[in-house]
């Protein structure tokens, strides 16, 4: 209703689930005729994995993992220039610069 309201085009599908689940990113590009994404706009789980333990890579690296994993199998998640947006939670004082 709210695409309706602001006159926008209805999404194909709005996919909930694991980004790092692979019959989750296969249902995504089923959604849309098993294309590319011209863009990814996710906020990624944090919790337990967003502490400070260097064992574990940050979510938003994983996710970029996954990413290049479907490329290089042939089941790119996004098109050529496309975009990924990550809601990444940063401490007050921390350079984002980086």
């Amino acid at each position: 209703k709210d695409f309706e309201t602001r006159d926008l085009k209805s999404p194909a599908a709005l996919i909930y689930g694991d980004c790092f689940n692979d019959t989750i990113r296969d249902k995504a590009r089923e959604a849309i005729d098993d294309e590319a994404f011209d863009a990814i706009v996710t906020d990624p789980p944090y919790g337990i994995r967003e502490s400070k333990d260097v064992r574990e890579p940050p979510p938003l690296t994983s996710l970029l993992r996954v990413v290049a994993s479907d490329r290089d199998r042939g089941k790119r998640l996004l098109k050529v220039g496309g975009r990924l947006v990550a809601f990444v939670p940063v401490e007050e004082d921390q350079d984002v610069s980086e």
